[in-house]
Parts: structure tokens; sequence; C-alpha cells
């Protein structure tokens, strides 16, 4: 392991602030074709485990039938660094990021369910968060949670 992987770790604390201040995320699993299948998320982070929402068909519901074991990943880009590099090979970036390996599982519990959508539209469209879900959409739409196994915060500055 570099030596920058074992000494640049975010604190859990800045894990959780991370998780909370991100937008987008990346998941990834596994396809039957044996190739790995990444796309951006909207998600929300609570009770330690993460929660996206989406159509309930498709390659990323097939892919944790599949296999429920997924990555999650999220990244901030601050900067290159490169005032007084001379050679293009030092350049370096500042950034935080998290991966986490979980398992996921599309919710079928009502409740959980509807309190995992509340919490996105909160974070994403918190003028909208007083209003009432009609059923219909809260029963059409698909609900992932992924329980963390492992999460590891990083950082360069």
């Amino acid at each position: 392991m570099r030596h920058r992987t074992k000494t640049h770790l975010l604190s859990k604390e800045q894990i959780e602030a991370l998780f909370l201040r991100a937008k987008v995320g990346r998941l990834g699993t596994f396809s039957q074709d044996a190739f790995p299948y990444i796309l951006p998320m909207h998600f929300v982070y609570f009770e330690d485990k993460i929660y996206m929402h989406g159509l309930p068909r498709g390659k990323k519901i097939d892919n944790i039938a599949f296999n429920p074991n997924v990555c999650f990943e999220i990244d901030e880009m601050f900067s290159l660094l490169h005032e007084g590099v001379e050679n293009p090979c030092d350049v370096n970036t500042a950034f935080n990021s998290i991966i986490a390996n979980g398992t996921a599982s599309i919710v079928t519990d009502f409740d959980e369910k509807k309190i995992a959508l509340s919490k996105i539209i909160e974070k994403y469209t918190p003028h909208l968060a007083d209003r009432d879900m009609p059923l219909k959409m809260i029963n059409t739409t698909a609900v992932i949670r992924v329980d963390i196994l492992t999460c590891v915060g990083r950082y360069y500055k």
C-alpha cells in the first residue's frame, strides 16, 4: 500500500460530512456478462446506510439481483497542485474521496421506503419536503439500500 493511502485518511466525522454534502455518488455493480457497471446516482446517507431511488426495472436492478455486493464512491476535487512543479508527472490533486463496500437490496418495507424517499426529497428538493408523496409514486419507485460493510475516506491537500 502506498504511504499516502495509509496516512491521508478521513476521520469518521469527515466521512459523514462528505456523505451529507455530496450530491452524486457512483454505484458499482456486477453484471452477468462479467463487466462491472458503474453509474452516477443521487443518494441520501442516514442511519449508516446509503439509499438511492430509481425505476423498478433495469440493469442496476438486474445486477443487484444477480450479485448484491456493491461499491459506492464519492469524490470531490478542489484543485490541481501544480505551483512550482517542473515535471508534469509531479502534478497532484487536492481531493476528498470515499469508497464504501456493501450489500445492496431493494427495499420492500413500505415505511422504510417512504422514509428513504422523504430523505431524498429533503436533500434535493427541500422546498417540496412538506408535500405528501402520492401513494402510487411510493409503490412504483424502487428504493435501493446499501448496508455498508467497509468504508474508507481519503484526502490529499
